[in-house]
Protein backbone atom coordinates (compact mmCIF):
# COMPACT_ATOMS: atom_id res chain seq x y z
CA UNK A 1 0.00 0.00 0.00
CA UNK A 2 1.49 3.19 -1.30
CA UNK A 3 0.46 5.03 2.35
CA UNK A 4 3.29 7.01 3.18
CA UNK A 5 3.28 10.80 2.68
CA UNK A 6 6.79 11.04 0.58
CA UNK A 7 5.12 8.41 -1.91
CA UNK A 8 2.07 10.20 -2.49
CA UNK A 9 3.32 13.37 -2.86
CA UNK A 10 5.60 12.03 -5.28
CA UNK A 11 2.75 10.31 -7.34
CA UNK A 12 0.52 13.90 -7.06
CA UNK A 13 3.66 16.23 -8.34
CA UNK A 14 4.40 13.28 -11.52
CA UNK A 15 0.45 13.60 -12.32
CA UNK A 16 1.02 17.33 -12.10
CA UNK A 17 3.74 17.56 -14.23
CA UNK A 18 1.68 14.67 -16.95
CA UNK A 19 -1.51 17.49 -17.03
CA UNK A 20 1.10 19.83 -18.70
CA UNK A 21 -0.34 22.36 -16.71
CA UNK A 22 1.18 26.10 -17.20
CA UNK A 23 2.99 27.02 -13.76
CA UNK A 24 2.01 30.18 -14.55
CA UNK A 25 -1.63 29.75 -14.20
CA UNK A 26 -3.09 29.04 -10.63
CA UNK A 27 -4.93 25.77 -9.58
CA UNK A 28 -8.07 26.30 -7.71
CA UNK A 29 -8.43 23.69 -5.11
CA UNK A 30 -11.69 22.29 -3.52
CA UNK A 31 -10.90 21.96 0.49
CA UNK A 32 -13.45 20.76 2.97
CA UNK A 33 -12.82 19.41 6.18
CA UNK A 34 -12.93 15.74 5.31
CA UNK A 35 -10.07 13.95 5.19
CA UNK A 36 -9.44 13.56 1.26
CA UNK A 37 -9.38 17.35 0.27
CA UNK A 38 -7.36 17.70 3.38
CA UNK A 39 -4.90 15.38 2.18
CA UNK A 40 -5.08 16.82 -1.14
CA UNK A 41 -4.50 20.17 -0.40
CA UNK A 42 -1.00 19.33 2.17
CA UNK A 43 -0.11 16.86 -0.76
CA UNK A 44 -0.34 19.49 -3.38
CA UNK A 45 1.36 22.25 -0.77
CA UNK A 46 4.57 20.02 -0.97
CA UNK A 47 4.48 18.54 -4.33
CA UNK A 48 4.69 21.97 -5.92
CA UNK A 49 7.80 23.78 -5.77
CA UNK A 50 8.57 27.73 -5.86
CA UNK A 51 8.51 28.12 -9.27
CA UNK A 52 5.07 25.62 -9.83
CA UNK A 53 1.31 26.95 -10.07
CA UNK A 54 -0.14 28.73 -7.22
CA UNK A 55 -2.38 27.30 -5.15
CA UNK A 56 -6.08 28.63 -4.68
CA UNK A 57 -7.96 27.10 -1.96
CA UNK A 58 -11.47 27.49 -1.86
CA UNK A 59 -13.98 25.78 0.74
CA UNK A 60 -17.69 25.62 -0.15
CA UNK A 61 -19.95 26.64 2.84
CA UNK A 62 -23.60 24.95 1.84
CA UNK A 63 -25.08 26.13 4.84
CA UNK A 64 -26.40 23.05 5.44
CA UNK A 65 -25.73 22.60 8.91
CA UNK A 66 -25.62 24.79 11.87
CA UNK A 67 -22.04 24.41 12.44
CA UNK A 68 -21.24 25.27 8.97
CA UNK A 69 -19.39 28.44 9.18
CA UNK A 70 -17.90 27.49 12.22
CA UNK A 71 -16.62 24.10 10.33
CA UNK A 72 -15.57 26.66 7.56
CA UNK A 73 -12.98 28.89 10.11
CA UNK A 74 -11.58 25.85 11.13
CA UNK A 75 -10.59 25.09 7.42
CA UNK A 76 -9.02 28.52 6.73
CA UNK A 77 -7.12 27.83 9.94
CA UNK A 78 -5.44 24.38 8.82
CA UNK A 79 -4.72 26.00 5.34
CA UNK A 80 -2.95 28.94 7.40
CA UNK A 81 -1.01 27.01 9.09
CA UNK A 82 0.49 25.62 5.79
CA UNK A 83 0.65 29.21 4.01
CA UNK A 84 -2.18 29.50 2.36
CA UNK A 85 -5.14 31.84 1.96
CA UNK A 86 -8.16 30.02 1.87
CA UNK A 87 -11.58 31.75 -0.07
CA UNK A 88 -14.47 30.88 1.66
CA UNK A 89 -17.85 30.75 -0.66
CA UNK A 90 -21.52 30.20 0.60
CA UNK A 91 -23.94 28.93 -2.09
CA UNK A 92 -27.42 28.38 -2.21
CA UNK A 93 -28.32 25.36 -2.18
CA UNK A 94 -32.01 25.74 -2.64
CA UNK A 95 -32.17 27.91 -5.39
CA UNK A 96 -29.97 25.54 -7.01
CA UNK A 97 -32.50 22.59 -6.46
CA UNK A 98 -35.40 24.97 -7.21
CA UNK A 99 -34.42 25.19 -10.58
CA UNK A 100 -32.60 22.31 -11.35
CA UNK A 101 -35.39 20.67 -10.08
CA UNK A 102 -33.47 18.17 -8.31
CA UNK A 103 -32.48 17.03 -4.90
CA UNK A 104 -29.99 18.31 -2.48
CA UNK A 105 -27.81 15.94 -3.09
CA UNK A 106 -26.94 16.75 -6.71
CA UNK A 107 -28.13 20.36 -6.28
CA UNK A 108 -24.89 20.66 -3.81
CA UNK A 109 -22.82 19.45 -6.09
CA UNK A 110 -23.95 21.88 -8.86
CA UNK A 111 -23.34 24.69 -6.36
CA UNK A 112 -20.42 23.85 -5.36
CA UNK A 113 -18.46 23.57 -8.68
CA UNK A 114 -20.25 26.74 -10.13
CA UNK A 115 -18.12 28.40 -6.95
CA UNK A 116 -15.16 26.67 -7.42
CA UNK A 117 -15.73 27.61 -11.72
CA UNK A 118 -16.28 31.53 -10.72
CA UNK A 119 -13.08 31.72 -8.18
CA UNK A 120 -11.07 29.80 -11.50
CA UNK A 121 -12.35 32.61 -13.54
CA UNK A 122 -11.41 35.26 -11.07
CA UNK A 123 -7.78 33.98 -10.96
CA UNK A 124 -7.64 33.78 -14.52
CA UNK A 125 -7.20 30.28 -14.63
CA UNK A 126 -9.31 27.16 -15.97
CA UNK A 127 -8.28 24.10 -13.89
CA UNK A 128 -10.61 23.00 -10.22
CA UNK A 129 -8.34 19.90 -8.73
CA UNK A 130 -11.00 17.77 -6.31
CA UNK A 131 -10.03 15.22 -4.04
CA UNK A 132 -11.70 12.36 -5.31
CA UNK A 133 -10.49 8.68 -4.73
CA UNK A 134 -10.77 4.94 -5.80
CA UNK A 135 -13.51 5.10 -3.11
CA UNK A 136 -15.32 7.85 -4.91
CA UNK A 137 -14.79 6.40 -8.21
CA UNK A 138 -16.89 3.20 -7.23
CA UNK A 139 -19.29 4.85 -5.44
CA UNK A 140 -19.98 6.68 -8.81
CA UNK A 141 -19.91 4.01 -10.85
CA UNK A 142 -22.40 2.65 -8.54
CA UNK A 143 -24.69 5.32 -8.19
CA UNK A 144 -25.01 5.54 -12.35
CA UNK A 145 -25.87 1.63 -12.79
CA UNK A 146 -28.61 2.18 -10.49
CA UNK A 147 -30.26 4.80 -11.99
CA UNK A 148 -29.26 4.16 -16.07
CA UNK A 149 -26.65 5.26 -17.90
CA UNK A 150 -24.53 4.24 -20.87
CA UNK A 151 -21.40 3.59 -21.54
CA UNK A 152 -19.84 7.22 -20.56
CA UNK A 153 -21.44 6.72 -17.48
CA UNK A 154 -20.24 3.59 -16.21
CA UNK A 155 -16.82 4.96 -17.37
CA UNK A 156 -16.65 7.41 -14.38
CA UNK A 157 -14.92 9.83 -13.57
CA UNK A 158 -11.39 10.55 -14.79
CA UNK A 159 -8.24 11.77 -13.83
CA UNK A 160 -8.22 14.92 -16.52
CA UNK A 161 -11.40 15.67 -18.00
CA UNK A 162 -13.00 18.84 -19.38
CA UNK A 163 -16.67 19.90 -18.72
CA UNK A 164 -18.85 23.13 -19.22
CA UNK A 165 -19.74 24.23 -15.85
CA UNK A 166 -22.67 27.04 -15.29
CA UNK A 167 -21.94 29.22 -13.00
CA UNK A 168 -25.90 29.90 -11.76
CA UNK A 169 -28.94 27.92 -11.59
CA UNK A 170 -30.40 29.86 -14.34
CA UNK A 171 -27.58 30.23 -16.71
CA UNK A 172 -26.18 28.01 -19.47
CA UNK A 173 -22.39 26.42 -18.86
CA UNK A 174 -20.90 28.67 -21.37
CA UNK A 175 -17.11 27.68 -20.33
CA UNK A 176 -15.56 24.76 -19.70
CA UNK A 177 -13.21 23.95 -17.06
CA UNK A 178 -10.10 21.64 -16.52
CA UNK A 179 -11.31 18.74 -13.75
CA UNK A 180 -8.14 17.57 -12.39
CA UNK A 181 -8.35 14.64 -9.64
CA UNK A 182 -4.94 13.27 -8.53
CA UNK A 183 -5.87 10.90 -5.31
CA UNK A 184 -8.41 9.22 -8.04
CA UNK A 185 -6.17 5.98 -7.96
CA UNK A 186 -5.60 5.72 -4.37
CA UNK A 187 -8.28 4.16 -1.97
CA UNK A 188 -9.46 6.09 1.13
CA UNK A 189 -7.61 3.53 3.48
CA UNK A 190 -4.39 4.76 1.96
CA UNK A 191 -5.64 8.17 2.13
CA UNK A 192 -6.14 7.74 5.81
CA UNK A 193 -2.97 6.44 6.19
CA UNK A 194 -1.43 9.01 5.12
CA UNK A 195 -2.74 12.05 7.10
CA UNK A 196 -2.12 9.78 10.03
CA UNK A 197 1.63 10.16 9.11
CA UNK A 198 1.06 13.98 8.59
CA UNK A 199 -0.81 14.45 11.15
CA UNK A 200 -3.52 15.84 9.75
CA UNK A 201 -7.17 15.64 11.64
CA UNK A 202 -10.02 15.43 9.68
CA UNK A 203 -13.31 17.60 10.58
CA UNK A 204 -16.38 15.16 11.24
CA UNK A 205 -19.27 15.82 9.12
CA UNK A 206 -22.40 14.09 10.49
CA UNK A 207 -24.54 14.10 7.12
CA UNK A 208 -21.74 11.55 5.82
CA UNK A 209 -23.40 9.07 7.64
CA UNK A 210 -27.46 10.36 6.92
CA UNK A 211 -28.58 7.20 4.75
CA UNK A 212 -31.07 10.18 3.21
CA UNK A 213 -28.38 10.69 0.86
CA UNK A 214 -27.53 8.47 -1.45
CA UNK A 215 -23.93 8.13 -2.10
CA UNK A 216 -24.01 7.34 1.86
CA UNK A 217 -26.65 4.38 1.08
CA UNK A 218 -24.13 3.20 -1.53
CA UNK A 219 -20.83 3.40 0.44
CA UNK A 220 -22.23 2.24 4.05
CA UNK A 221 -24.52 -0.68 2.88
CA UNK A 222 -24.58 -1.56 -1.07
CA UNK A 223 -20.46 -1.51 -1.40
CA UNK A 224 -19.86 -3.20 1.93
CA UNK A 225 -22.64 -6.19 1.08
CA UNK A 226 -20.96 -6.65 -2.44
CA UNK A 227 -17.74 -7.56 -0.33
CA UNK A 228 -19.28 -9.58 1.33
CA UNK A 229 -19.44 -11.59 -1.44
CA UNK A 230 -16.22 -10.70 -3.16
CA UNK A 231 -14.25 -9.19 -0.97
CA UNK A 232 -11.84 -7.22 -4.50
CA UNK A 233 -15.41 -6.21 -5.91
CA UNK A 234 -14.94 -2.47 -5.19
CA UNK A 235 -11.07 -2.39 -7.33
CA UNK A 236 -12.61 -4.40 -9.55
CA UNK A 237 -15.51 -2.10 -10.20
CA UNK A 238 -12.63 0.68 -10.88
CA UNK A 239 -10.91 -1.40 -12.97
CA UNK A 240 -14.01 -2.40 -15.14
CA UNK A 241 -14.62 1.44 -14.91
CA UNK A 242 -10.69 2.29 -16.36
CA UNK A 243 -11.44 0.02 -19.23
CA UNK A 244 -14.74 1.62 -20.27
CA UNK A 245 -12.82 4.63 -20.74
CA UNK A 246 -10.63 3.38 -23.44
CA UNK A 247 -14.01 2.12 -24.93
CA UNK A 248 -15.39 5.62 -24.65
CA UNK A 249 -12.62 7.16 -26.04
CA UNK A 250 -12.42 5.10 -28.55
CA UNK A 251 -16.15 5.50 -29.95
CA UNK A 252 -15.68 8.99 -29.38
CA UNK A 253 -12.61 9.16 -31.70
CA UNK A 254 -15.27 7.39 -34.23
CA UNK A 255 -17.42 9.84 -33.89
CA UNK A 256 -15.49 12.90 -34.54
CA UNK A 257 -14.28 11.43 -37.94
CA UNK A 258 -18.11 10.99 -38.76
CA UNK A 259 -19.78 13.77 -37.36
CA UNK A 260 -18.93 16.28 -40.36
CA UNK A 261 -19.98 13.90 -42.28
CA UNK A 262 -23.45 13.12 -41.56
CA UNK A 263 -24.05 16.28 -39.09
CA UNK A 264 -24.02 20.20 -40.39
CA UNK A 265 -25.27 23.58 -38.71
CA UNK A 266 -27.34 25.97 -40.37
CA UNK A 267 -28.67 29.07 -39.27
CA UNK A 268 -28.78 28.02 -35.99
CA UNK A 269 -30.43 24.82 -36.76
CA UNK A 270 -28.41 21.27 -36.77
CA UNK A 271 -29.34 18.91 -39.94
CA UNK A 272 -28.49 15.42 -40.23
CA UNK A 273 -28.79 13.68 -43.51
CA UNK A 274 -30.76 10.88 -43.19
CA UNK A 275 -29.56 8.13 -45.32
CA UNK A 276 -25.74 8.62 -44.15
CA UNK A 277 -26.81 8.80 -40.61
CA UNK A 278 -29.19 5.50 -41.33
CA UNK A 279 -25.62 3.52 -41.99
CA UNK A 280 -23.99 4.26 -39.27
CA UNK A 281 -24.22 1.58 -36.06
CA UNK A 282 -26.62 2.40 -33.48
CA UNK A 283 -23.44 3.37 -31.29
CA UNK A 284 -22.43 5.70 -33.12
CA UNK A 285 -26.07 7.13 -34.31
CA UNK A 286 -26.85 7.76 -30.41
CA UNK A 287 -23.70 9.88 -29.70
CA UNK A 288 -24.29 11.98 -32.76
CA UNK A 289 -27.44 12.92 -31.32
CA UNK A 290 -26.32 13.29 -27.97
CA UNK A 291 -23.52 15.54 -29.59
CA UNK A 292 -26.34 17.73 -31.20
CA UNK A 293 -28.51 18.11 -28.27
CA UNK A 294 -26.81 18.07 -25.27
CA UNK A 295 -26.05 21.75 -25.88
CA UNK A 296 -29.63 22.76 -26.38
CA UNK A 297 -30.93 21.31 -23.22
CA UNK A 298 -31.45 23.52 -20.10
CA UNK A 299 -29.95 23.39 -16.96
CA UNK A 300 -31.11 20.54 -14.89
CA UNK A 301 -32.67 18.86 -18.04
CA UNK A 302 -31.73 15.07 -18.46
CA UNK A 303 -32.03 13.49 -21.99
CA UNK A 304 -33.66 10.35 -21.72
CA UNK A 305 -32.62 7.41 -24.00
CA UNK A 306 -35.59 6.49 -24.79
CA UNK A 307 -36.09 9.93 -26.30
CA UNK A 308 -32.60 9.93 -28.63
CA UNK A 309 -33.88 6.20 -29.86
CA UNK A 310 -37.27 7.73 -30.38
CA UNK A 311 -35.75 10.54 -32.83
CA UNK A 312 -33.27 7.88 -34.09
CA UNK A 313 -35.77 5.29 -35.13
CA UNK A 314 -37.89 8.01 -37.00
CA UNK A 315 -35.21 9.42 -38.81
CA UNK A 316 -33.77 5.41 -39.92
CA UNK A 317 -37.56 4.35 -40.89
CA UNK A 318 -38.97 7.76 -42.38
CA UNK A 319 -41.38 9.04 -40.87
CA UNK A 320 -41.52 12.61 -42.99
CA UNK A 321 -43.02 15.51 -40.95
CA UNK A 322 -42.62 13.76 -37.41
CA UNK A 323 -41.92 15.52 -34.84
CA UNK A 324 -40.05 13.94 -31.64
CA UNK A 325 -40.31 15.91 -28.64
CA UNK A 326 -36.86 15.84 -26.93
CA UNK A 327 -36.52 18.03 -24.39
CA UNK A 328 -38.50 21.08 -22.63
CA UNK A 329 -38.11 23.13 -26.20
CA UNK A 330 -36.07 21.09 -27.75
CA UNK A 331 -37.40 18.95 -30.93
CA UNK A 332 -36.58 17.09 -33.79
CA UNK A 333 -37.69 17.15 -37.27
CA UNK A 334 -37.84 14.60 -39.73
CA UNK A 335 -38.16 15.47 -43.40
CA UNK A 336 -37.66 13.36 -46.69
CA UNK A 337 -33.75 13.26 -47.08
CA UNK A 338 -32.93 15.53 -43.68
CA UNK A 339 -33.69 15.67 -39.66
CA UNK A 340 -33.44 19.10 -38.34
CA UNK A 341 -33.30 19.25 -34.56
CA UNK A 342 -34.19 23.17 -32.92
CA UNK A 343 -36.27 24.98 -30.43
CA UNK A 344 -39.42 24.46 -31.37
CA UNK A 345 -40.61 27.92 -31.29
CA UNK A 346 -38.41 29.03 -34.16
CA UNK A 347 -37.43 25.83 -36.15
CA UNK A 348 -39.83 26.14 -38.42
CA UNK A 349 -39.70 29.31 -39.18
CA UNK A 350 -36.22 28.33 -39.59
CA UNK A 351 -36.41 25.65 -42.18
CA UNK A 352 -38.49 28.11 -44.36
CA UNK A 353 -35.19 30.77 -43.73
CA UNK A 354 -33.67 27.54 -45.51
CA UNK A 355 -35.90 27.03 -47.88
CA UNK A 356 -34.76 28.40 -51.95
CA UNK A 357 -38.73 28.25 -52.46
CA UNK A 358 -40.78 31.54 -53.12
CA UNK A 359 -42.85 31.68 -50.47
CA UNK A 360 -45.98 34.07 -48.68
CA UNK A 361 -47.67 33.86 -45.37
CA UNK A 362 -50.58 31.79 -45.15
CA UNK A 363 -53.45 33.20 -45.44
CA UNK A 364 -51.97 35.63 -48.44
CA UNK A 365 -54.81 36.57 -51.12
CA UNK A 366 -54.30 38.66 -54.00
CA UNK A 367 -56.91 39.23 -57.10
CA UNK A 368 -54.88 39.19 -60.29
CA UNK A 369 -56.31 41.31 -63.20
CA UNK A 370 -54.13 43.35 -65.34
CA UNK A 371 -50.59 43.70 -65.19
CA UNK A 372 -48.85 41.57 -62.53
CA UNK A 373 -46.35 42.38 -60.26
CA UNK A 374 -46.07 40.31 -57.06
CA UNK A 375 -43.09 39.99 -54.52
CA UNK A 376 -42.14 36.52 -52.90
CA UNK A 377 -39.52 35.24 -50.58
CA UNK A 378 -35.97 34.88 -51.68
CA UNK A 379 -35.74 37.27 -54.35
CA UNK A 380 -38.41 35.74 -56.49
CA UNK A 381 -41.23 38.02 -58.13
CA UNK A 382 -44.56 36.99 -60.18
CA UNK A 383 -44.87 39.12 -62.95
CA UNK A 384 -46.80 39.10 -66.56
CA UNK A 385 -50.82 39.79 -67.57
CA UNK A 386 -53.96 38.80 -66.28
CA UNK A 387 -57.84 40.05 -68.38
CA UNK A 388 -59.63 36.43 -67.38
CA UNK A 389 -62.65 37.49 -67.01
CA UNK A 390 -63.49 34.60 -63.98
CA UNK A 391 -62.02 35.14 -60.20
CA UNK A 392 -58.41 34.81 -60.31
CA UNK A 393 -56.23 34.65 -57.51
CA UNK A 394 -52.46 34.13 -55.79
CA UNK A 395 -52.96 32.65 -52.36
CA UNK A 396 -51.81 30.13 -50.06
CA UNK A 397 -53.70 26.79 -49.99
CA UNK A 398 -56.94 26.34 -48.22
CA UNK A 399 -59.00 23.22 -47.03
CA UNK A 400 -60.42 21.02 -49.43
CA UNK A 401 -57.75 22.36 -52.85
CA UNK A 402 -58.31 20.17 -55.56
CA UNK A 403 -55.48 20.53 -58.76
CA UNK A 404 -54.73 18.53 -61.71
CA UNK A 405 -52.16 16.57 -62.39
CA UNK A 406 -49.81 16.28 -66.08
CA UNK A 407 -52.37 13.86 -67.69
CA UNK A 408 -55.45 16.43 -66.36
CA UNK A 409 -56.60 14.40 -63.48
CA UNK A 410 -58.18 15.81 -60.64
CA UNK A 411 -56.57 15.11 -57.13
CA UNK A 412 -56.43 16.96 -53.68
CA UNK A 413 -53.51 19.35 -53.71
CA UNK A 414 -52.74 17.69 -50.18
CA UNK A 415 -51.75 14.59 -52.07
CA UNK A 416 -49.99 16.21 -54.90
CA UNK A 417 -47.75 17.83 -52.60
CA UNK A 418 -47.24 14.49 -50.68
CA UNK A 419 -46.18 12.90 -54.25
CA UNK A 420 -43.95 15.65 -54.91
CA UNK A 421 -42.16 15.19 -51.05
CA UNK A 422 -43.13 19.45 -50.30
CA UNK A 423 -41.84 19.34 -46.55
CA UNK A 424 -45.40 20.37 -44.28
CA UNK A 425 -43.37 22.70 -42.89
CA UNK A 426 -43.37 24.70 -46.88
CA UNK A 427 -47.25 23.68 -47.81
CA UNK A 428 -48.95 26.34 -46.41
CA UNK A 429 -46.68 28.54 -47.40
CA UNK A 430 -46.53 27.53 -50.96
CA UNK A 431 -48.23 30.60 -52.87
CA UNK A 432 -50.64 29.15 -55.80
CA UNK A 433 -52.84 30.49 -58.49
CA UNK A 434 -56.47 29.62 -58.28
CA UNK A 435 -58.65 30.04 -61.05
CA UNK A 436 -62.49 29.76 -60.30
CA UNK A 437 -61.34 28.00 -57.06
CA UNK A 438 -59.56 25.14 -58.61
CA UNK A 439 -55.89 25.10 -57.97
CA UNK A 440 -53.76 25.62 -61.29
CA UNK A 441 -50.58 26.35 -60.63
CA UNK A 442 -48.35 25.66 -57.34
CA UNK A 443 -45.48 28.29 -57.98
CA UNK A 444 -41.91 27.52 -57.51
CA UNK A 445 -42.51 23.71 -58.45
CA UNK A 446 -42.39 22.12 -61.55
CA UNK A 447 -43.29 24.94 -63.79
CA UNK A 448 -41.93 28.04 -63.82
CA UNK A 449 -44.79 29.78 -66.02
CA UNK A 450 -48.07 29.69 -66.28
CA UNK A 451 -50.46 30.29 -69.93
CA UNK A 452 -54.31 30.15 -70.39
CA UNK A 453 -54.93 31.23 -74.00
CA UNK A 454 -58.56 31.23 -73.67
CA UNK A 455 -58.89 33.03 -70.21
CA UNK A 456 -55.82 35.53 -71.51
CA UNK A 457 -53.41 34.47 -68.16
CA UNK A 458 -49.55 35.00 -68.85
CA UNK A 459 -47.70 34.43 -65.81
CA UNK A 460 -44.22 34.00 -65.16
CA UNK A 461 -41.47 33.60 -61.92
CA UNK A 462 -38.16 35.61 -62.19
CA UNK A 463 -35.77 36.50 -60.15
CA UNK A 464 -36.07 40.36 -58.76
CA UNK A 465 -32.33 41.68 -60.25
CA UNK A 466 -32.71 44.36 -57.45
CA UNK A 467 -32.60 42.28 -54.94
CA UNK A 468 -35.88 43.04 -52.86
CA UNK A 469 -36.35 39.96 -51.21
CA UNK A 470 -39.82 40.47 -50.93
CA UNK A 471 -42.20 39.75 -47.94
CA UNK A 472 -40.60 37.25 -45.09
Amino acid sequence: MAGNVAEIIDQVRTSLRETGHPVSRPLVVGISGGVDSQVLTHALVNAVDESGPELVPVHIDHGLRPESSRDAERVKSICDGWGLSCQVVQVDVAAWSRELGQGQESAARHARYAALAQVAIDASTDTLVTGHTLNDQIETVMLRLISGTGLEGLSGMKELSRRPVPLAPDLPALKRFVIYRPLLKLSREEIEAYAREAGIAPIEDETNASMAYRRNAIRHTVIPDIQAIEPAAGEAIARTAALLQDDARFIADAVEKTFAEVAAERAGLWMLERQQFGGLHPAIQRRVLYRIIEPLLGQGTRLSQERIDALRSAAIEGQPGKVIELAEDVIGYVDYERVAIGRSATLEDQLRGLSWAPLVPPGTVIDLDGDVDVPLTRSWRIRGHAAAASELTLRTRTEGDRTRDKRGHELKLKDWFVDRKVPRYLRDWFPVVALDGEVRWVIGLDITEFHDRRNNIHLHLELDSTGNLGPV
